[in-house]
């Protein structure tokens, strides 16, 4: 009971709903859709930082919650489950690595290898086939096939280069004086 009263702790609990805001208005309000299978946004960036920061539980909430509540207020249609696979494991490989790969301090490249990594993963492969999968089910007039989505998402790869950038940059810039004491009290 300890560990889930530390990790429902008011000060976790305010770092993951201000890092879930943040990624909806990342994604929903300052992202550019392209096509229907391409949006260019920098929405991966606050459920990563959630994984890295608050660990890989935090960051699959994070990531779940900000696609759900997302969905709801834009209103994008159906809710499609496996299309939350890819800000699911935006949080959760992260948060892996940080707590069982990368156990000392995240370097420049620890960061750009494990975003980029978690990016093709998530959002290139198993997103692009998710993806896949709700045209098939929900807009059985597109023939939206894998390998045209995923072609046209290999532009999203200039934005993992970008992300992991960022990444890095918040993370060090934000984590020694501002976040790092959050956690330390959290305990």
């Amino acid at each position: 009971m300890p560990k889930v009263k530390t990790f429902f702790s008011p000060r976790r609990l305010t770092s993951m709903a201000v890092l879930i805001a943040l990624q909806i208005v990342l994604a929903r309000f300052v992202g550019l859709q392209i096509s229907e299978g391409l949006r260019i946004s920098f929405e991966s960036i606050p459920v990563i930082l959630a994984g890295i920061w608050l660990g890989p539980l935090a960051g699959v909430l994070v990531g779940f919650l900000s696609d759900l509540f997302g969905t709801l207020i834009s209103g994008y249609g159906v809710y499609f489950l496996p299309l939350a696979i890819t800000p699911i494991l935006n949080g959760l490989l992260p948060g892996l690595c940080c707590r069982y790969i990368f156990k000392s301090r995240l370097t420049f490249a620890k960061c750009v290898v494990m975003v980029i990594a978690t990016e093709i993963i998530s959002s290139l492969l198993l997103g692009t086939y998710a993806l896949t999968w709700y045209y098939l089910l929900f807009v059985p007039n597109k023939q939206m096939t894998f390998s045209i989505l995923f072609v046209t998402r290999l532009t999203k790869v200039a934005t993992m280069v970008c992300d992991a950038l960022l990444v890095w940059l918040l993370h060090k810039a934000a984590y020694r004086r501002v976040i790092e004491p959050i956690i330390a009290k959290i305990g």
